[in-house]
This record gives structure tokens, sequence and C-alpha cells, in this order.
């Protein structure tokens, strides 16, 4: 299982690290050629689907999908299975239509609460009707994506993926090259979109048809999957105040151009979160089998792992990008953005932060009281945040935001842990003694490279990535002897000798 589980990780990893980075790579192209503001009217288009703000509404429809075949996969119990697919079926079409409908009938209105001026309204507007429609399959496809993940095909997948992201950058170059306008890009998003919801459709089909016959659900089971998905709802809502319904919020208060500036601040911390988060992508079908077998000890130690092992790897990266926010900027974007880019550095907190939680988060999906309580510290933090950002607003505008959620995470996480750790049982003084000494090791070799930069003329990709890997092999040395126990170090010597045992 533990074999499975990393090579899952590494094809999900590796397959969205090159989707990300074509999707950063057309940041550029868009703003050059249209500028700032068709860029954020771009990006407020798409936090209507269910990658954006719509995801706040999804129910966890793919999460409790996987749950429901990865139990049925241990089990051997298709028969409940297919009455749990029925039910969550029934439930993105209910859910899609009343969301497409509500938004191509508030499309006007959108459009002029979002301050887009007269010249790009009735274009907004009919973007957002096609991305109303779009919603009628992108959020059944929440439960496909689910199937697909409870059988752990993460190779189909992460094959949509990055399909889809190759032919919305190749599209998007040629639009750009052809002088087309802004709304072309927003609708080859939706195509690429929909053409990975038809890879994924047919992915699930074909792993289901044999197993599963579907079938009307009885009380019980309609009981747990509302319990579940209620939980979900919680928690993205509180979480997904913090982030996705920012741009949407900048939109209301700043208009397109302050959403286009945003969103090109935040942009990379947030891919980068969202390629890290996908170390943990794997991991649900795999602690959903555990929890059922009642393997306690392998459960704990896979949390211990999530806490201390995964950051001493995924840190460093975004440490060292915080650092380097300045060339970064510079090298990626230009002189346009460069002056905002201290508050790109300051946006690599969020994803540092997130971290710590990565592992917890996911594997506590299957524990619904530490969730809960999980849940309510998210709305402590959604509380700092908007305290932070309301206070400040007057003072940096959109940035504001990116202020109040730096401070949230930042006071809500030990917290945050602490709950993980009692959850899995864990001893409390080795943990601490363990956190502190990678805090005290990321902080002290970012402040070296920080002052390095000044000194170094870093202006060009290559020299940015030798920086960054640079940092990143002192620091993985660095914690390998100094934070990690003899029992820690040994998960190093199993895994090469599992995967050396694997390849004979």
């Amino acid at each position: 299982m533990l074999r499975q589980l990393i090579r899952n990780t590494l094809i999900s990893s590796a397959a969205f690290g090159i989707a990300a980075v074509l999707g950063l790579v057309v940041i550029p192209v868009i703003i050059r050629t249209w500028g700032v503001t068709e860029f954020g009217l771009i990006v407020l288009a798409r936090i209507l689907l269910p990658s954006g703000m719509m995801g706040l509404l999804d129910l966890g429809l793919s999460e409790v999908t996987t749950q429901a075949v990865a139990r049925a996969r241990e089990h051997r119990n298709w028969r409940v299975a297919g009455q749990q697919l029925a039910l969550l079926t029934v439930m993105a079409a209910v859910l899609a239509g009343l969301l497409a409908v509500t938004i191509w009938i508030s499309a006007p209105y959108l459009t002029i609460a979002l301050r887009v001026d007269t010249a790009h309204a009735d274009r907004f507007s009919q973007i957002l009707r096609y991305t109303a429609l779009a919603n009628l399959v992108l959020i059944p496809a929440l439960v496909w994506e689910g199937i697909v993940k409870g059988f752990e095909r993460y190779n189909v997948l992460r094959l949509a993926e990055v399909s889809s992201t190759i032919a919305y950058v190749a599209c998007t170059v040629w639009a750009a090259s052809a002088a087309a306008s802004f709304e072309l890009v927003a609708y080859i998003y939706l195509a690429s979109t929909l053409m990975r919801a038809c890879l994924v459709f047919t992915a699930a089909f074909v792993a289901v048809v044999r197993k599963v016959r579907l079938a009307m659900w009885d009380a019980p089971i309609r009981r747990e999957l509302f319990h579940r998905c209620a939980l979900f709802a919680q928690g993205k809502l509180t979480g997904g105040l913090a982030l996705p319904i920012q741009p949407f919020l900048v939109g209301l208060l700043f208009g397109p151009k302050g959403v286009g500036v945003y969103d090109t601040l935040v942009r990379l911390p947030r891919v980068s979160k969202i390629v890290v988060g996908l170390l943990t992508s794997a991991l649900l079908p795999v602690a959903s089998r555990l929890d059922e077998r009642g393997n306690a000890a392998a459960f704990q130690r896979l949390g211990e792992f999530g806490l201390i092992i995964l950051p001493m790897f995924t840190v460093p990266p975004l440490m060292a990008a915080a650092m380097l926010s300045r060339e970064i900027m510079q090298v990626w974007i230009g002189p346009q953005m460069a002056p905002y880019a201290f508050w790109m550095g300051l946006s690599f907190v969020v994803p540092i932060c997130a971290q710590y939680l990565a592992f917890g988060n996911v594997m506590f999906l299957t524990r619904t009281d530490v969730q809960s309580r999980l849940n309510r510290l998210m709305i402590y933090q959604l509380a700092v945040w908007a305290a932070v950002a309301v206070a400040t607003l007057h003072l940096f505008d959109e940035r504001a935001l990116i202020l109040g959620q730096v401070v949230g995470n930042a006071v809500i996480l030990p917290l945050q842990i602490g709950a993980v750790s009692r959850g899995l049982q864990l001893d409390s003084y080795r943990l601490i003694r363990a956190l502190l000494a990678q805090a005290v090791i990321f902080v002290v070799l970012g402040l070296l490279l920080l002052e390095l930069a000044d000194h170094l003329a870093i202006d060009s990709f290559w020299g940015l990535g030798l920086a960054i890997a640079s940092f990143c092999a002192v620091s993985w040395a660095i914690q390998y002897f100094l934070v990690l126990e003899d029992r820690q170090r040994a998960i190093f010597a199993e895994l090469g000798h599992r995967f050396g045992w694997a390849s004979t």
C-alpha cells in the first residue's frame, strides 16, 4: 500500500507540475497581449466554475465519492457503493442545475456588481452565461473524478489534466498571436475544462461498468452521505472564504484591474500550494482503508510523516521562492509588476503553513470528530483574516486581503497542529522540538539567502533554479541530521529497500 501511495503521489505531482508550469507561462502572455484589466476579467469568469468559488458549494462530492469507492474496494460491498453513487449522482445533477440557473439569471447583475466597464460589459455577461452551461457538466464531473480517485487510477486522471492544459495553453498562445479578442481566452478555458471532464467520465465509466450497478438508496445511506457532505460543505465554506472567494471580493471592491493585480501576486504561491498539495492527492483512499482496518499504528505513523517529514521536503522551495520574490517577479512578469514583489513573497506564508496540515486534513476526513475540530479552527482563522483585512483595506487596497490571510494562517497554525497531533496521539514534546528546530533552520537559511540575493545578479530562470536548488539541498541535509530521529531516518532506508525490491 505504501508503494502504491508513493507511486500515485509521484504521478500526480509530476503531471500537475507540468500543467502548473504551463499555466504560469501563459499569464505573462495574457497580460502583455490584452492587459491587466482583461486578465482580471478572465479570472473573474473562472471563479464561477467548480475549480474556483463554486467549489465552495460542491458539498465535497469528489471526496465523499472517493471514500465510498475506497470502502467498497476494501469490503467488496459493491451493492452499497451502487446506492451511494446513485445518490451522489442525483445530488450533483440537482446542484449543477441550481448553480447554472442562478449564474445565468444573475449574469447582468454580476457584471454591474463587479464594476465591469461598459466596453467589456456585454462580452463579460455572455462569458458568464456560457460558464453557467459548463457547470451542468463540471459539477457531475466531480463524482466521476471521485470514482477515478477511489480506484487509485491517478495516471488517467493526470493525463486528462495535462492534455487539457496543453490544449488551453496552445490555443491561448495562438489567440495572442492572432490578436483575437480577450474573451476568446475565456471560451478556450471552458472548452479545455470540458475536455478534461469528458476524459474523466470515460475513465470512471470503464472503472465501474463491471463492478457497480446503480440502485435506489435507503435511509441509513442517505443520512450518512448527507452528514459527510455537510461536514465537507462546512470545511469548504470556511476555508474557501479565505482563498477562492477573495478574487470575487476584490472585484466587488476594486474592479477587474484590482483582480488582475491580486491574482498575479498570489498565483505562484497558490499554484505552489496546489502542486505540493498533490502530495496528499493519493492519500484519501489509503487513509480510508487503513481506518477501516483499524490499523492505528500505521495510521499514526502516516500522520507523523505528514507533520514532520513532508514539511522537511516541501517548505524549503517555498521559503526560497519567498526570499527571491523580487527576482522571480522581474524574470517572470517583468518590470510592470516588480514593485509588488514583496506581497508575492508574503503570500508564500500561506502554502508554507499548509504543509503542516496537508496530511492531517486529508487523513481526518475519515474521522468526523477531528474534522469538526479542524473546521472550527478554520472559522477562527477566517475571523482573524476578516479583521486584519478590514482594518488595513484603506492602506493596502487589494493587498489587504493577502495580509489578512497571511496573519490568519500564521496565528491559527499552532492550534491546528495541536488538533492533528491529539487526533494522532503523538508525543507532544518530541513533535514541538522537531517543529521548532525546523522553524529555526528555515528562518536562518532564509535570511542568509535574502542577503546573498542582494549581492548576486539573478536575472534568469536558470539562476533562480540554481539558487532555489542550492537552498533546498543545504536545508534538507541539515534537517536530516538535526531534526529527524533515528526511527524517522529509517523510513528512507525502508523506502529504498521497498523500491529496490520492486525493481528486481
